[in-house]
């Protein structure tokens, strides 16, 4: 991430929208807290293993983009060949990646 919005500061990839992070200037978010570790290092493309992760990223990112997937209906059928089919709204559930007090770590 080369690119810094001049109106929040987001760091964005070359290439990204302009204003997608904040609509220029009309939307205020707080600020971010530093990733947790391993991401923090991974992100930090100091080291080999950085530096391959942020080179490949799109790769990994399609490796796990199933991950939170979610649907409004969704149908299972048994049999020789399982089949999960989709009907609706399809949709990516996005939450913290910090897990909430007293609980486990659930997401990527």
């Amino acid at each position: 991430m080369s690119v810094t919005c001049e109106h929040c500061e987001a760091k964005k990839w070359k290439g990204e929208a302009p204003g997608m992070c904040c609509n220029r200037g009309k939307v205020q978010l707080p600020r971010l807290i530093d990733p947790p570790e391993p991401l923090r290092t991974l992100d930090s493309a100091e080291s080999p293993m950085s530096k391959h992760f942020l080179t490949n990223i799109r790769r990994y990112n399609s490796c796990f983009q199933m991950t939170s997937f979610g649907t409004t209906k969704e149908i299972r059928e048994s049999g020789y060949m399982p089949t999960f089919k989709v009907q609706g709204q399809v949709y990516h559930r996005i939450r913290s990646l910090y897990p909430l007090p007293n609980e486990e770590t659930k997401f990527l």
